[in-house]
């Protein structure tokens, strides 16, 4: 029942009192206490009390349990919120109450189970921030019969202030309420259909569950070869792998005789017959073929290669399979190899970018490729019309530029264009890539030559190991920028003992020597790492090479006329500014001091060796400085008690690269008499180190003998008269001896 005071504010009653009619005054106000008490006290009696105590007494529950229990829930909540909105009637001022009565039936009777799941519905579906909670309450259960539903004029003329308080007050709690209702049977759903899909898992897991649990924990408890084993068990062939493993375990046996050989081939080639090219992408089967084409019968390996020639390009480009490409150069007919070259045909520019194709094709070029092969091959980075049109002919690029004229900038534009790609670390170290690096250098223009060197100059280290690859490094520093040749430096910096040790790159530190004009960067860069493993240098046959070039630059004592004439290419550079002769005393200063030094501290090893010996000459003829130090170091040597004959002692006097020493030192002299700079002969020093009558015994021998006589051949009057005075008394033994040399050394006394 709905009571509104005079103040406009309604109060909802659970009075089941059926009222006066309208035309009868209301009870006076002593009746209104008593019916508020007993509305008061109505919770007590109330179907939401009832139907709690009646859930309680029902001990089996129904298969709608769930359902009743939610409705009971719901009846609970509605009979609290009208106990406390009865509670805040008892504290407002007591009205008269109005003329509106509804009907007995209307309030005393509750909503069905099916009624409150459409109130709770239709509360959900209408936005609660904008009803009150009379609003809400009339709208889930009706109006009164004999109301209106449009609002009164109370109503209307309420202030908004109160209606916002109040639905602070009401609403919140009434959607906190209504949405628990809804998510605990949300809730309860959704935990039903845990508990059936939980064993539904069950009984699907009671099978596989535990064999799948078992099966992750064997797998961590594996060893590395279980989980190996594991792995390859998954690959297709396995069971087929693991026999032909059986016979290729015994068939690559080195002490086999040649029917079992022949047997065990046999056997596997049946295996192997038909999977040739499944089984030659894996690590190991790979290797089985390998043995099979290698150890087989022509019959088997025509029958291997017939399987895979149609997929030589696919197989060069596999990791394991690119082997077997090799194995086929290797053993393989001429025909086969013929075959395999002719694949690469029209190819080569997208093949050599391969990491792994690549080097099969630099060792098809390397090894087994012949000058029209290698022609073929080299063509394809001229343009795309000699990728398609193959001759039978030897051209190389100057035949083809001379060929046609006209076609030189499109030639050179198009090996420009194939050689751009081709810069990256893992490809230009190929020889095939050096040679078209090297037909570029050689014939393009300025302009095309510079941005090319650009591009390249960060790799050139990967080519220095190769004739053209040494050569292109020389072009790039002859026909390079001074910012070119630092970054050229700079990477050669760390590897710098390792190239002068190399058959042609030695050549290129002596083109550097030559045209860098910035020999303090020249020093700090390069000079400075070979002074520092001058003895690796010195003792290599390459690498004592480059410390000659620095000593006497282009002699032809020690250098070919062929490798001057390719370093006077470099002359009319235009980037080198300075003197030719400005440059190399500058570096020769720089190292004459560390090598003096090193010839004092390593006499013993320069003087015992052949290829030493022209160094050792080199350093104290062209070295800057005092050489008296590096000369004493040798004449002590010299000095030691000699005993010809001695096996044990090898005098310097007797060895076959000493006395050769000795002997270039002392004609040396004579050219050093000829230079007013020159006041020290090694021929003085070394009388004055050694011992007197050390020179009576080098006379017992031959060696000793022809020492003796090319110091008297020196017509040094020092020189000459202690020989004669030490000589003299050995007349007479001299003419006792047989060797040449002392025939001729008394007929010069």
């Amino acid at each position: 029942m709905t009571i509104i005071n005079s103040s406009g504010a309604s109060v909802t009653s659970n009075k089941r009192k059926k009222l006066k009619p309208r035309d009868q005054p209301d009870g006076d106000s002593v009746q209104k206490k008593p019916k508020l008490k007993m509305l008061h006290n109505n919770k007590k009696s109330s179907p939401a009390g009832q139907g709690r105590t009646m859930q309680k007494k029902n001990k089996p529950k129904s298969p709608n349990h769930n359902l009743n229990q939610s409705v009971t829930v719901k009846k609970r909540h509605s009979s609290k919120n009208m106990g406390d909105l009865m509670d805040g009637a008892k504290k407002t001022k007591k009205k008269p109450l109005t003329d509106e009565t509804v009907d007995e039936a209307s309030v005393s009777t509750l909503p069905s189970v099916s009624g409150w799941d459409i109130a709770i519905a239709n509360a959900r579906s209408t936005p609660l921030v904008n009803q009150s909670w009379e609003d809400a309450v009339s709208k889930a259960r009706g109006f009164p019969d004999g109301t209106n539903e449009s609002k009164t004029a109370h109503e209307e003329e309420a202030p908004k202030e109160n209606k916002e308080k109040q639905r602070k007050k009401v609403e919140i709690p009434f959607k906190q309420k209504v949405s628990k209702m809804a998510g605990d049977k949300l809730k309860g759903k959704k935990e039903d259909n845990i508990q059936k899909k939980g064993l539904k898992r069950k009984s699907s897991d009671s099978k596989t569950g535990d064999g799948a649990k078992k099966a992750k924990v064997d797998l961590k408890e594996m060893t590395k070869k279980e989980r190996k084993k594991q792995r390859q068990m998954s690959r297709n062939n396995f069971e087929l792998i693991q026999k032909m493993k059986k016979i290729w375990e015994d068939l690559r046996r080195h002490k086999l005789d040649k029917e079992k050989k022949e047997k065990l081939c046999g056997e596997l080639f049946e295996m192997v017959k038909g999977h040739c090219k499944e089984l030659i992408f894996a690590h190991d089967s790979t290797r089985i073929i390998q043995t099979l084409y290698k150890l087989g019968s022509p019959q088997i390996r025509n029958s291997i290669y017939d399987e895979i020639k149609d997929h030589i390009l696919e197989i060069c480009k596999a990791k394991y399979g690119s082997n077997f490409i090799k194995k086929i150069f290797k053993y393989g007919t001429k025909a086969q190899k013929n075959q395999v070259l002719k694949s690469f045909h029209g190819k080569v520019r997208k093949t050599i970018r391969h990491t792994v194709a690549s080097s099969v094709l630099e060792y098809a070029y390397n090894e087994y490729a012949n000058a029209q092969q290698r022609s073929a091959l080299m063509e394809e980075f001229y343009g795309p019309s000699f990728a398609l049109f193959k001759t039978h002919e030897i051209r190389t690029i100057e035949q083809v530029l001379n060929s046609d004229p006209n076609k030189r900038d499109v030639i050179l534009r198009n090996m420009k264009e194939a050689l751009a790609p081709l810069t990256d670390k893992t490809v230009v170290k190929h020889t095939i890539v050096h040679r078209a690096f090297m037909e570029f250098f050689s014939h393009t223009e300025a302009k095309m030559r510079s941005e090319m060197i650009e591009a390249v100059r960060e790799s050139l280290v990967e080519m220095l190991h190769t004739r053209d690859g040494a050569r292109v490094a020389m072009y790039c520093l002859w026909y390079g920028t001074a910012k070119d040749r630092k970054v050229i430096i700079k990477s050669l910096k760390t590897p710098i003992v390792k190239i002068c040790k190399e058959e042609y790159g030695h050549l290129v530190l002596m083109a550097l020597f030559d045209c860098v004009d910035d020999t303090k960067l020249v020093q700090k860069a390069v000079l400075q790492e070979i002074l520092t493993n001058l003895h690796d240098i010195a003792f290599d046959k390459y690498g004592i090479k480059v410390l000659m070039y620095l000593l006497t630059p282009r002699n032809t004592l020690h250098f070919h006329p062929d490798v001057i004439r390719i370093l006077k290419k470099g002359d009319s550079n235009i980037t080198s500014k300075k003197e030719k002769d400005v440059r190399q005393r500058e570096l020769l200063d720089c190292v004459s001091e560390s090598m003096l030094k090193f010839l004092v501290s390593h006499t013993k090893e320069l003087v015992m060796v052949n290829s030493t010996l022209l160094l050792i000459l080199a350093i104290l003829t062209h070295a800057k400085g005092d050489a008296t130090e590096a000369m004493r170091a040798i004449s002590q040597i010299a000095a030691e008690p000699f005993v010809s004959g001695s096996l044990e002692n090898y005098h310097i006097v007797e060895h076959t690269a000493g006395h050769l020493t000795l002997k270039r030192l002392i004609l040396n002299d004579a050219d050093r008499m000829k230079d007013p700079n020159n006041t020290v002969l090694f021929s003085e020093v070394l009388c004055d180190t050694v011992p007197e009558g050390s020179l009576k015994s080098w006379a017992a021998c031959n060696r000793g003998c022809f020492i003796l006589l090319s110091m008297l051949e020196l017509n040094h009057p020092s020189v000459t008269e202690q020989i004669k005075s030490e000589l003299e008394p050995i007349k007479k033994s001299l003419t006792k001896m047989n060797f040449k040399g002392a025939q001729i050394l008394l007929n010069k006394l």
